[in-house]
């Protein structure tokens, strides 16, 4: 799969892009897998938003094909360019609203979230609701979509009622969008399913490198002292490699900032 020039500047100018069945043929199987992955943690459907894997797809053989599938590969080759990094995902049963939030504010550098939906979302049914173009940083707190958490002191309106896009999916439907847009969920039913995949571009010059370092240290050290799962490597082909090698050889300091987390914890 391509990504057409149009794509690409639509994704550039609001910050998302949306694949109507796209990954539909493979739905049963990923289905399968996704329920296994979360039997074998003994995680259920009314055991509420608080159980989340990470990373997800690693833990199964079969979903961390996932990564060498053409599509997969296309969307995210056309929206980070050649060779970008795999930085792990999460998978889980959601449970009730997801305030307006954004999961990372990088002004230079590119991170995305690669969502596969595997319930029928709609506007108010948890389906997820962007602000386009809250993805490029502008002021302190991101300009309308840093202020759409304080949208009854400031407007007047509830948050399920701050102008955005929702965009309402079906299973086999992917959603890509920057870590920088500020993004939202209202109504869902507790027990729907989700998992992600998070990459960002590979990094080339020194700035680059130390963003790829503080990426690794925010979003990994809380889950464990290595990047990736054993499936994710046990199985990994030279092509896949290319997604992975980088983020091994910058994490260095993983397993310490995992040490420290979890001496906190025993506190």
């Amino acid at each position: 799969m391509e990504l057409s020039e149009q794509q690409k500047r639509f994704f550039d100018t609001f910050g998302y892009l949306v694949f109507p069945g796209a990954m539909a043929a493979e739905m049963p199987w990923i289905m399968e897998e996704f329920e296994a992955v979360l039997a074998r943690r003994d995680i259920r459907f009314d055991s509420g938003s608080g159980k989340v894997i990470v990373p997800f797809i690693d833990q199964s053989e079969r979903l961390a094909t996932l990564l060498d599938h053409p599509v997969v590969n296309g969307i995210l080759t056309g929206v980070l360019g050649e060779g970008f990094n795999y930085l792990s995902g999460d998978g889980r049963y959601y449970s009730g609203d997801t305030g307006w939030h954004r999961d990372g504010g990088w002004p230079r550098e590119r991170f995305v979230k690669l969502a596969f939906y595997l319930d029928p979302l709609r506007r108010d049914s948890g389906a997820l609701r962007v602000i386009p173009g809250s993805h490029n940083i502008t002021g302190e707190r991101g300009g309308v979509g840093g202020d759409a958490g304080r949208s009854t002191e400031l407007w007047g309106i509830d948050a399920r009622d701050v102008p955005c896009v929702a965009l309402e999916s079906n299973p086999g439907d992917l959603v890509v969008f920057n870590h920088n847009l500020y993004h939202a969920s209202f109504g869902g039913k507790t027990g729907r399913r989700m998992f992600t995949l998070n990459c960002g571009q590979r990094a080339a010059a020194p700035a680059e490198f130390e963003a790829l370092k503080t990426y690794i240290a925010g979003h990994l050290s809380s889950w464990g002292p290595e990047p990736f799962g054993g499936a994710m490597l046990r199985t990994a082909t030279p092509e896949r490699m290319g997604h992975l090698q980088q983020v091994l050889d910058n994490a260095s300091h993983l397993p310490g900032l995992y040490a420290e987390r979890q001496k906190k914890k025993s506190v």
